[in-house]
C-alpha cells in the first residue's frame, strides 16, 4: 500500500514521506480502510526502491476495505469512468492541494499506551465499521504526488475538480501541462510534466539540476543531437538533509522503475511533475523551491 494511517497521529502518511524520518516506528502505522497492522518497508536509506507499507502474510483486510479495493478501482479507472466511487474515496482522487508545515499534535490523552487504542478504532471508524461517520469524500493532501498519481491513474476522469492554490485550471484537465519539446514560455502557472530521462543529475549545497527533453539538432556529421532543454533547478539551500533525501530517492526509485518496465515490455515511463517558476530570461529553466511540489512517478499517461 502507498499509505497508511498513523497510529499516534491518526492522519494518513504516504509511504515515502518515511523518508522525512530519523527514525520509522515499524508498529506505528494501521491501514486506513480497516484498521489492520501495516509495516514500512524500503524505507531506510540504502534502498534504490520506492517505500511503502505491508500486511503480515497471515493476516487479511477486513471484508469491504476501501483500502484493499484500490488496485481494483485503479485498474478499471484506466478504462473507464470511476467518478460515482472516485467521489467517496478520501485519497484516490484528490480535491486540491494544501501545504501545512505542521503535523497534527497528539492528544494527552491518548499518548503512550493508549494511542494505539484509540488511534485504531479510528482507523476502523473511517472505514465505515461500528458507530462510525459517514464515509469519507475526496481530501486536500499535503504534496503533489498523489494528485498527479490520479491524472495518471484516472483518465476518463480528469474532469472532476481540482483546487490548487495558484494553478490556472479548475479540473485535472486543465490545470496540468505536458512541456512541448520546443523550448517556449509557459505564461500560465500549472502543474507541469516531462519525461524523466535517465541522464544523471548535478546537484552541489545550493542546489539540484534535473535535465528534461527538449530541442535536438544536428552535429557537423548529421549525428542528432540536444540543442536546447528543459531543466529543472531546486533551489535547496535551506532544506533540510531529510528533505532533500525525499527528493534524491524518489528520483533513483522512478528511474529504477521505468528501467525495470523496460526490461518488462511496458509502456510505463518515468514522468517528473513540478509547480515551479519559469525563469523570465531563460526559458529552459524552472525553479522549484519546495519538496512538495515535485515527484517523480512511473506510468503510462493516456489520453482518451
Amino acid at each position: 500500500m502507498e499509505s497508511a494511517r498513523d497510529k499516534r497521529t491518526r492522519e494518513i502518511v504516504e509511504a515515502e514521506d518515511l523518508w522525512l524520518l530519523d527514525s520509522v516506528d515499524t508498529e506505528g502505522y494501521v491501514c486506513w480502510g480497516c484498521g489492520i497492522t501495516m509495516h514500512p518497508a524500503a524505507w531506510e536509506k540504502d534502498k534504490k526502491v520506492r517505500a511503502y507499507f505491508k500486511k503480515k502474510r497471515h493476516i487479511q483486510h477486513h471484508h469491504e476495505c476501501d483500502a484493499d479495493a484500490e488496485s481494483t478501482v485503479i485498474r478499471q479507472g484506466l478504462k473507464e469512468s470511476v467518478r460515482n466511487i472516485l467521489d467517496s474515496a478520501p485519497g484516490l482522487m484528490p480535491s486540491g492541494l494544501k501545504l501545512i508545515e505542521q503535523r497534527p499534535v497528539v492528544e494527552p490523552d491518548i499518548a503512550g499506551g493508549e494511542s494505539k487504542s484509540s488511534s485504531t478504532r479510528s482507523a476502523s471508524s473511517a472505514s465505515g465499521e461500528g458507530n462510525s461517520p459517514e464515509r469519507q469524500s475526496r481530501r486536500q493532501v499535503n504534496a503533489i504526488r498523489n494528485i498527479c498519481r490520479a491524472f495518471i491513474r484516472f483518465p476518463h476522469d480528469r474532469g472532476m475538480s481540482l483546487n490548487v492554490p495558484g494553478i490556472s485550471g479548475q479540473i485535472y484537465m486543465t490545470a496540468f501541462k505536458k512541456l512541448r519539446k520546443e523550448v517556449q514560455p509557459y505564461p500560465e502557472p500549472k502543474i507541469f510534466y516531462a519525461p524523466l530521462l535517465w541522464n544523471k543529475f548535478s546537484e552541489n549545497d545550493e542546489k539540484l539540476i534535473i535535465p528534461l527533453s527538449g530541442e535536438w539538432g544536428k552535429d557537423e556529421a548529421g549525428k542528432p543531437k540536444p540543442t536546447r532543454s528543459y531543466q529543472i533547478h531546486i533551489e535547496w539551500t535551506s532544506w533540510s538533509k531529510a528533505k532533500r533525501t525525499v527528493v534524491r530517492k524518489e528520483l533513483e526509485a522512478a528511474r529504477t522503475e521505468a528501467i525495470e518496465a523496460k526490461d518488462k515490455g511496458l509502456k510505463d515511463k518515468a514522468w517528473v511533475f513540478f509547480i515551479g517558476e519559469q525563469d523570465a530570461e531563460n526559458p529552459e529553466i524552472f525553479y522549484v523551491c519546495d519538496y512538495r511540489l515535485i515527484c517523480a512517478i512511473v506510468g503510462h499517461i493516456t489520453y482518451p
